[in-house]
């Protein structure tokens, strides 16, 4: 299937909060994000639109859309001097396996402009971990604890620029 991969804008906060709900109520969500259904289900418009245009914290989304338009995934990016780190993975069932998630992470990548790039990834999702790893993200050694259970964590996985 081919994707047209682009940046989210400020007019797309409808396809934003539906793509995110969706990945809210997902369930892998529980080990891919730590925002609840609940509270990103209560954010206005304005808060949607702030997201979207990465007006909020300078997030960027990036979002693949199929032939017919629509978004089948996204993942953000978050910029520091230092590196680029990529958050909000998600990819809806039917388009997983076809490819956009590895167009996704390339155009982040690319975008990161040779910065090392960073994500962290649930204990337990190894899928996910075999993914990023066949891009070349290796371990750093750091983790983070899951806010909702401090016994599992997540790990921070690097792809450094060569």
């Amino acid at each position: 299937m081919a994707y047209k991969i682009r940046r989210a804008s400020r007019e797309d906060w409808r396809e934003l909060k539906a793509l995110r709900l969706a990945a809210l109520r997902d369930p892998v969500a529980p080990v891919a994000f730590f925002e609840s259904y609940e509270r990103a289900a209560r954010l206005g418009r304005r808060d949607w639109e702030r997201r979207a245009s990465g007006e909020l914290d300078g997030t960027v989304t990036f979002v693949g859309e199929d032939e017919d338009g629509r978004w089948g995934g996204m993942l953000s990016v978050v910029t520091t001097p230092r590196c680029a780190e990529v958050i909000s993975v998600y990819m809806l069932p039917q388009h997983r396996g076809t490819g956009l998630a590895a167009e996704l992470m390339r155009t982040a990548i690319a975008w990161a402009g040779g910065r090392e790039v960073r994500l962290r990834v649930h204990q337990n999702n190894p899928r996910a971990a075999r993914f990023y790893a066949s891009l070349g993200f290796r371990p750093t050694g750091g983790t983070n604890p899951d806010p909702r259970d401090p016994s599992q964590y997540a790990y921070e996985l690097a792809l450094r620029p060569d």
